[in-house]
């Protein structure tokens, strides 16, 4: 028993006197491997990843990871902090550490590729920190960033003048100066109802400021004594010239001071009000939206469960303006959402919509000449493509006011029209193709005595002017608001691309162009940005 108890104590006595053996060998490996560094590369926030190869530079590093004291547990918490990966290449075989670094001297943690705690010498951390890479560390030394805030919206903006210094670890004085001078004709909004303020960061408490020399003037000459522009509180939309200098004290130790001047407009604006005009609607019909203290600019978002469109608004005196949502015969009958956002709010109404009285399915002898044609499943496909990209961007310009003109009807308002929109059509010879030959009309058919002129329903521009085989001589114009009229089987194209039509001006000849079974025709259609409505609601 005896000498199993001896043994056992000589195992603990051999374990004893090895331990610092081992301590000594891994330090030995450790700094072995230090020694046989032959380049290095450095990655930090902000900056591209620097390689260093020179004997200097790679013993720059070197000693620094020697040097390091090591540490049980980190000084603070570095979990949000992103490091810089410092990488020591022996031959192809790399070794990364991780380095916290910190303007406070003896903060700055180094975690080996064991993830063991060291941290910099002070020496070594004030030569390191002077480097470029490291220059994100004062960015609070730097000019603070003034800003202009509306609600959620926030404009950074640059002085017209400035001069800036702050001071690095080694006690040196440096310049800052902002990677660009503003021009001084910057222009800012601000919106009315919301929470507006200039503000600079860091703030006062940091880098304490002084403003002097402030001036708000109004485009009409109207001069508003006032520091800030959470003190407007105005009726009407204003443009303001604003001015001032700040100066940043250099007392107390301050790590950087300097002065700035700024210049730059204000557009107070009081946002849109929006108003539907009515909630029950028939398919086909248009839901007009008015607008009031609108800008040519200002973005107004639509949510709704309709199949309609973007919303677009278009100018029909000072601040007022329109959109025309379509009503288009893919939507279902019954209530459906609609939600008008503005800058500040939105505005919620229920939509009733209802479904078309139209006639009983109309029958048309087609021959199958007549359908491969111009009326099959491919030549309608074609059909459509092209009318799309006629509206697929619309002009910037309106050529009428919606507000004060209308549109009229292309022919004699006495001329009844053999159909009407929405109203479904069967080619009587479909049924050997394949084809159903279920068409739905999406505009309104006269038939017309030879020679009838055709006229522009409003001023416009004409976005399209060719031949497509189911409407034969086609034009589609742009007045204004979104919206499109069309002009189908037209006995010749007398105008082209391009041309502006004044109101009422002849576009062409009613013809039979396409199919139009040898009957003189004319269809007429409108659309909202490429959706069909109903054109008589336009001449209620």
């Amino acid at each position: 028993m005896a000498r199993y108890r001896n043994k056992k104590s000589n195992g603990w006595l051999v374990a004893f006197f090895c331990l610092p053996l081992a301590v000594i060998l891994c330090f030995l490996i450790y700094y072995t491997s230090l020694d046989s560094v032959d380049s290095v590369t450095l990655d930090a926030p902000n900056s591209n990843e620097v390689f260093f190869k020179t004997e200097e530079e790679v013993a720059f590093f070197v000693d620094m990871c020697k040097n390091a004291l090591p540490i049980k547990t980190p000084m603070r918490d570095v979990s949000k902090e992103l490091p810089v990966l410092i990488t020591l290449y022996s031959g192809d075989s790399p070794n990364e550490y991780r380095f916290y670094p910190s303007l406070n001297l003896s903060g700055c943690l180094l975690i080996d590729p064991d993830g063991k705690y060291f941290v910099l010498d002070t020496e070594t951390a004030k030569s390191f920190l002077l480097w470029s890479e490291f220059d994100y560390l004062y960015a609070d030394y730097f000019m603070p960033s003034l800003s202009v805030i509306s609600g959620e919206n926030k404009y950074t903006v640059n002085p017209i003048e400035s001069e800036w210094k702050y001071f690095k670890t080694d006690g040196n004085e440096y310049k800052y100066e902002p990677e660009q001078l503003a021009s001084g004709d910057e222009t800012y909004i601000i919106l009315k109802g919301l929470e507006n303020k200039l503000s600079f960061a860091p703030d006062n408490e940091i880098l304490p400021y002084e403003m002097t020399d402030i001036s708000y003037v109004a485009d009409n000459g109207s001069v508003y004594e006032i520091r800030d522009i959470s003190e407007f509180d105005l009726s009407f939309d204003t443009l303001l010239e604003v001015s001032f200098s700040v100066k940043w004290s250099e007392l107390n130790g301050a790590q950087a001071s300097g002065k700035a001047k700024y210049k730059f407009k204000i557009l107070y604006d009081i946002p849109a009000i929006v108003e539907i005009q009515k909630n029950e609607f028939s398919l086909g019909d248009v839901i007009v939206v008015d607008a009031t203290h609108l800008n040519n600019d200002e973005t107004i978002g639509i949510k709704t469960s309709m199949d309609i469109p973007q919303i677009g608004f278009g100018i029909t005196e000072y601040s007022k303006g329109v959109a025309l949502l379509p009503v288009g015969l893919k939507n279902g009958a019954g209530v459906h959402s609609l939600e008008i956002t503005t800058g500040v709010g939105s505005v919620k109404q229920d939509i009733v919509l209802t479904e078309r009285q139209n006639a009983a399915w109309t029958p048309i002898e087609v021959s199958e000449e007549a359908y491969f044609s111009m009326l099959s499943t491919e030549k309608m496909e074609e059909f459509a493509t092209a009318l799309a990209g006629a509206v697929e961007s619309r002009p910037e310009q309106d050529y009428f006011n919606f507000a004060e003109s209308e549109l009229h009807l292309p022919v004699n308002k006495n001329n009844t029209p053999v159909f009407t929109y929405g109203q479904p059509v069967n080619l009587g010879s479909a049924n050997t193709t394949g084809d159903t030959g279920e068409r739905v009309c999406e505009g309104v058919v006269y038939e017309l005595a030879e020679g009838t002129s055709v006229r522009s329903a409003q001023a416009g521009e004409v976005v399209f002017s060719g031949n497509l085989a189911p409407t034969g001589n086609t034009v589609v114009v742009y007045h204004g608001y979104g919206i499109y009229t069309y002009y189908y089987h037209l006995e010749s194209l007398n105008v082209r691309v391009g041309y502006t039509l004044t109101d009422g001006e002849i576009i062409g000849i009613a013809g039979q162009s396409g199919f139009t079974n040898g009957k003189t025709v004319l269809h007429y259609a409108v659309s909202i940005d490429g959706v069909f409505v109903d054109p008589m609601w336009f001449h209620k």
